[in-house]
């Protein structure tokens, strides 16, 4: 089954391809090994200035919130709310692990790291408490940060592709960045 990438994926994609100079950005990015069930929703590589550095990226795009429905596994999500809430620490997490695996593997001569989940709305409380921890848990066992950029960081990066948007003509060949262009150019 060929995934294809969302709206949300595109966004996060053009940010870094057109922001952070990424000179390769690659969508839905599954791992060949049998039995691996990675996907990664971006990846971003950027090789300036000497340095490596590979952006990893999980989008969620629920514009009701960042929720996946369903039960959890284990119980170390409880203190975090319904078991949707707990799902979604457990299905992130997993994600997360799998993906530093992966890249960490495939693009083990890189230099530096970021790993990031990106989500426009996440409820405040139970959901962002529960990132907290992810993100601490994943810091003291990889040794990486989990970059949130969520709510307000996430409109400023889009806001960020506009403005560059309505100074640029050139198409990019990124097709949320080329509709930003064209909403920002009309007259």
């Amino acid at each position: 089954m060929v995934s294809e990438t969302q709206l949300g994926e595109h966004i996060v994609g053009a940010y870094h391809k057109l922001i952070t100079d990424c000179e390769i950005v690659s969508y839905n990015q599954r791992s060949k090994t049998d039995g691996e069930q990675t996907e990664i929703d971006v990846i971003g590589i950027n090789s300036t200035n000497g340095e490596q550095v590979i952006y990893t990226c999980e989008v969620i795009t629920h514009l009701h919130g960042t929720l996946y429905p369903g039960k959890p596994t284990t119980d170390r999500w409880e203190e975090f709310g319904n078991s949707d809430y707990q799902y979604t620490l457990e299905k992130l997490w997993k994600k997360f692990t799998s993906d530093h695996r992966y890249v960490t593997d495939v693009f083990d001569d890189a230099d530096r790291y970021v790993f990031q989940l990106w989500s426009p709305v996440v409820p405040r409380g139970y959901v962002t408490d529960g990132l907290d921890q992810l993100t601490n848990d994943f810091e003291n066992e990889y040794n990486h940060e989990i970059e949130m950029v969520i709510n307000e960081d996430y409109t400023a990066r889009v806001e960020e592709l506009r403005e560059l948007a309505a100074n640029e003509r050139k198409d990019y060949g990124e097709p949320a960045f080329r509709f930003l262009q064209i909403l920002e150019h009309l007259r």
